[in-house]
This record gives C-alpha cells, sequence and structure tokens, in this order.
C-alpha cells in the first residue's frame, strides 16, 4: 500500500491533511534516548480509504518512517486501543492530536527496533504520562526514500529556479540602479563645476555690492551729519516756541481757573433755580389736584345728599313698616304669653291635685299601719276569734284592694306629673327662645333706625 503514494498517476489523487512541520520526537533505540526534529506529514487518497503518515528526520532525510492506514487496519486499532470513532473522524481527531503537538500540549515519542518501530502520542503528568494513541511505523523502503527525496529536490529546484529568477531580476535592477548612480555621479560632478562657476560669480558681485555699500554708507554718514545740524537748529527754534507756549498756557490755565470759579457759580445758581422751578411747579400740581379733588368731592356730596333724602324717606317707610311689625310682634307675644300662662295655671292646678291625691295616700298608708297593727293583734288571738280574723281577712283583702289601685293611681299621677313638668319646662324655653328672637329683632330694628338716622343728621351737617 505504501506503493500508492509514490505513484505519479495516484500522486495526483493525494490530499495532504497535515502539511510538513518540524516536530520535537522523543527517540528511543536500543536503550539510548535523545529528543531528534522530525519533519510530520499526514496524506490522504481520494480515490480510496486510505491513509498515510509519513516522519522524516530533519537532519537525515535517509531515515523515513511510514504507516499507512486503511478501513481494515483501523478496524483492528479501533479494538485494540478502544476507539470510539469511525475512519473518517479518525483522520480529523488525528489532525487535531497533531495539531495539540504542534502546540506542546500533547508529545511524542518513537521506539525503534530494528526496522520496525512504534509511535506513541502521549500527554504528561506528575503522576503518569496518559497514551492517547498508538501506531505502527515501518521504514521507509529505498524506493520510497529516494522518490520522497526527488519531491523534495523538484520542490527545491523550483524553487532554486525562482530565486535564480529572482536574482537575475535582483541583478538587471543592480545594473540598472548602478546605471543611474554612474549617471547621478557625473551629474553631481557637473553641478559642482556649476556650482563653483556660481560661487565666483556670487563672489565678485558681492564684492561689488559691498563697496558699493561702503560708498554709499559713506555719502549717508555725510548726509547725516548735516542733518543732525538741520535738525538741532530746528529743535532750538521749536524749543524756544515750546517755551512761548508754556507761557501762554500758563496764563490760559489762570483764566481758565477764572472762568470754572465763574462757571461753578453759574452752575450753583442754576441748579437752586431749577430746584425752586420744580417747588412751584409741585405746588401748582398740587393745588391743581387739590382744586380737582374739591370739585369731586362737591359733586360726591351732592349726589350723596341727595342719595341721603332717597335713603332717608326708605328708612322712614321702613320705620313704619317695622313699627307696625313691632306691633303685630307684640301682640303675638302678648297672645303666646297668655297661653303659657293659662298652661302654667292648669299645671298649677294639677300639682295641687296631686300633692292632695299625695296627702290621702299618706292618710291611707296611717290607716294601713293601724290596720297591720290590728291585723297583728287579732292574729294573737286568732285561735279564739277565727271568726273575727276571717272577716278581718276580708276587710285586709279588700283594704289591699283598695291600697294597690291607690298606689297605682300615686304612680300614674306621678308620671303624669313629670309629664307636666317637662310640658311646662319646654313651653318656658319656648317662650323664651321666642322673646329673645323678637326682643333682638326689634333692638336691631331700633338700631338701624338711630344708625340712619344720625348719618342722615351728620351728611345734612356736611
Amino acid at each position: 500500500m505504501d506503493s500508492y503514494f509514490i505513484n505519479d498517476q495516484r500522486r495526483q489523487f493525494v490530499k495532504v491533511l497535515f502539511p510538513s512541520v518540524s516536530l520535537h520526537v522523543g527517540v528511543e533505540n536500543g536503550g539510548m534516548r535523545s529528543l531528534e526534529l522530525f519533519d510530520v506529514v499526514v496524506e490522504k487518497m481520494e480515490t480510496q480509504n486510505l491513509m498515510q503518515i509519513r516522519m522524516t528526520q530533519s537532519n537525515d532525510h535517509s531515515k523515513m518512517f511510514l504507516s499507512t492506514i486503511d478501513t481494515s487496519a483501523y478496524e483492528e486499532i479501533r479494538v485494540q486501543q478502544a476507539l470510539h470513532v469511525t475512519f473518517h473522524g479518525f483522520t480529523d481527531h488525528l489532525i487535531q492530536i497533531l495539531e495539540s503537538c504542534k502546540k506542546d500540549e500533547l508529545h511524542i515519542s518513537l521506539v525503534i527496533n530494528n526496522s520496525r518501530c512504534t509511535m506513541q502520542i502521549y500527554e504528561k503528568s506528575s503522576f503518569k504520562n496518559l497514551t492517547h494513541l498508538f501506531l505502527t511505523m515501518d521504514s521507509a523502503s529505498t524506493e520510497a526514500v529516494l522518490y520522497h527525496l526527488n519531491q523534495q529536490l523538484q520542490k527545491l529546484y523550483a524553487q532554486i529556479t525562482g530565486s535564480s529568477s529572482q536574482v537575475n531580476k535582483y541583478q538587471l535592477e543592480i545594473r540598472l540602479k548602478d546605471e543611474t548612480i554612474e549617471q547621478l555621479r557625473n551629474e553631481i560632478c557637473s553641478l559642482n563645476g556649476k556650482f563653483a562657476n556660481q560661487e565666483n560669480l556670487l563672489f565678485t558681485r558681492n564684492a561689488e555690492e559691498i563697496t558699493s555699500l561702503h560708498q554709499s554708507l559713506k555719502r549717508l554718514g555725510e548726509s547725516k551729519e548735516l542733518e543732525e545740524k538741520r535738525l538741532k537748529a530746528i529743535i532750538n527754534s521749536m524749543q524756544e516756541k515750546i517755551d512761548q507756549l508754556s507761557k501762554e498756557s500758563a496764563d490760559r490755565a489762570e483764566q481758565i481757573i477764572l472762568e470754572t470759579t465763574r462757571y461753578e457759580n453759574i452752575r450753583e445758581e442754576n441748579v437752586k433755580l431749577r430746584s425752586l422751578n420744580t417747588l412751584i411747579k409741585e405746588e401748582i400740581d398740587r393745588t391743581k389736584k387739590e382744586l380737582c379733588l374739591k370739585q369731586d368731592r362737591e359733586s360726591k356730596s351732592g349726589n350723596m345728599i341727595s342719595e341721603m333724602k332717597r335713603q332717608i324717606q326708605d328708612m322712614q317707610n321702613k320705620a313704619k313698616l317695622l313699627e307696625k311689625q313691632r306691633s303685630e310682634l307684640e301682640a303675638e307675644l302678648q297672645a303666646e304669653k297668655n297661653i303659657c300662662h293659662t298652661k302654667k295655671h292648669a299645671l298649677q292646678i294639677s300639682t295641687d291635685e296631686l300633692a292632695n291625691a299625695s296627702v290621702v295616700i299618706s292618710n291611707l298608708n296611717k290607716e294601713i299601719a293601724v290596720l297591720k297593727s290590728k291585723v297583728d293583734l287579732r292574729t294573737a288571738i286568732a285561735m279564739r276569734q277565727e271568726k273575727i280574723i276571717q272577716d278581718n281577712k276580708v276587710e285586709l283583702k279588700e283594704l289591699k284592694e283598695t291600697v294597690a289601685a291607690i298606689q297605682q293611681e300615686h304612680l300614674r299621677n306621678r308620671a303624669t306629673n313629670e309629664e307636666y313638668a317637662q310640658t311646662v319646662k319646654r313651653i318656658n324655653e319656648a317662650s323664651n327662645m321666642i322673646e329673645e328672637k323678637y326682643r333682638k329683632k326689634i333692638n336691631d330694628m331700633l338700631m338701624k333706625l338711630s344708625d340712619s338716622h344720625v348719618y342722615a343728621v351728620s351728611m345734612e351737617g356736611n
């Protein structure tokens, strides 16, 4: 099956699942242990369920180990190592495991025994290394080694040809750059000559300009001296004018002081006149206002007098009506008083009758007491006077009935007396309320009449 992956016709159907990556592999060979770098590649044949793991030592490509796995071989591995995935799932998990080895999360070891060896993928721990997968690896045949070396040489040749083309391209660019540099050097030499010529020209021009500037400075110095003399003369004349102007300004300052004092006096007089003018205006306005107020008051007083006369007339009419109502109320009050007086008289009679009834009752009670004493005496001699006792019992029974009737009458009279007393009390309260009500009304009417009369008198006086 290894020949499938070194056949040029079938090679076109090979898919690289895990490209060549250098991984650290712990190698154990004849009791010797070492850590070597191996290039690990995983390839798969697209037309068949066939996968190959290739491990090549990085510093010695003749040492190559292969493990070609098909479905039947994977079934043995799955049963032997108790795997839970199918062949297709195994390829995906193998790629994930190699990625973990790439990140140093898992580690690879290779135990070599003659031409066969075993690859183990395990996880390190402080207690025990946990093996995730182990596969049997075979040493590659010379044909396979030469084929893969040829593949690598072809890749290298392609890289070299690509590199040579790039080198040629870079050499061409370097030649072009050298030519450009030579041109630039020639231009720099020509520019240096031009620069020297320009420098000489500038030097001569600057020398001429400097001489001309010296001459102009000399002329300016002479003109400066003349100008200074002229300015000194002007300054002297200006100083004389300044002295004269200072004298004139002093005189004007004195005049200004006098004018300001006079102006202050005039301004004070003006302020006084203005204040007097404002006072006069205020007095005029006040007199005008007072005049207007007096006119308003006169008009208002005329209106008020006519209104008061009308009110007095109304008050007199109301007083007549109130007097009439007062006489009617007094008559009603007198009638109420007469009714109350008759009720009081009836109550007095009933109270007298009740008093007489109570006297009769008290006399009857006394008689009852006498009779009881008699009964007591007769009961003492009841054995001898049985007939008399029987009669006395009948009389006593009649007397008790009479007393009970009298007591019931007394109770009825007492209840009637209480009702009469409450009725009298209510009548007295009602009469007092009516009397107070009419008294207040009469007093209010009298107060209104007196107030209206006083107000009318005061308005007539005004």
